[in-house]
C-alpha cells in the first residue's frame, strides 16, 4: 500500500509577488561593556573550576573533570585556552581508543 500526499495548488508568479518580505530584526553589536563583563565572568568561573579541580586532586572529587571543564569554559573566550582544550581532547580520545582496542582484544 502506497500513501500519496495530497496535491497542493501550484504557486503562481502573481502569488509570489504579493508576498511581503518580513524584515529581519536589527542586530546591534554588543556593547563593549557587556562583552567585557562576559569575558570577566567567564574568566572568573573558568579559573574557579580549575582551582577547584586542583583541590579535588588532593581531596576526593572529580578533579580532572573540573580542570577540563574550566579549560573548556575559558576556551569559549580565549583562543589559547581553546587550543589547549582541543589538544587535550585529542589526547583523551586517542587514549580512549587505545583502551577500547585492548578491551576488545581481550
Amino acid at each position: 500500500m502506497t500513501t500519496v500526499a495530497p496535491d497542493r495548488p501550484a504557486t503562481t508568479v502573481t502569488d509570489r509577488a504579493e508576498l511581503v518580505p518580513v524584515p529581519e530584526p536589527e542586530r546591534r553589536p554588543r556593547s563593549g561593556v557587556l562583552r567585557l563583563a562576559r569575558k570577566i565572568g567567564v574568566t572568573i568561573a573558568g579559573l574557579a573550576l580549575i582551582v577547584a579541580g586542583i583541590v579535588m586532586l588532593v581531596i576526593p572529587g572529580p578533579g580532572v573533570v573540573a580542570i577540563l571543564a574550566g579549560i573548556g569554559l575559558l576556551g569559549t573566550e580565549f583562543p589559547a585556552a581553546r587550543r589547549v582544550s582541543e589538544r587535550l581532547n585529542g589526547y583523551l580520545r586517542a587514549a580512549w581508543r587505545k583502551i577500547r582496542r585492548r578491551k576488545d582484544a581481550a
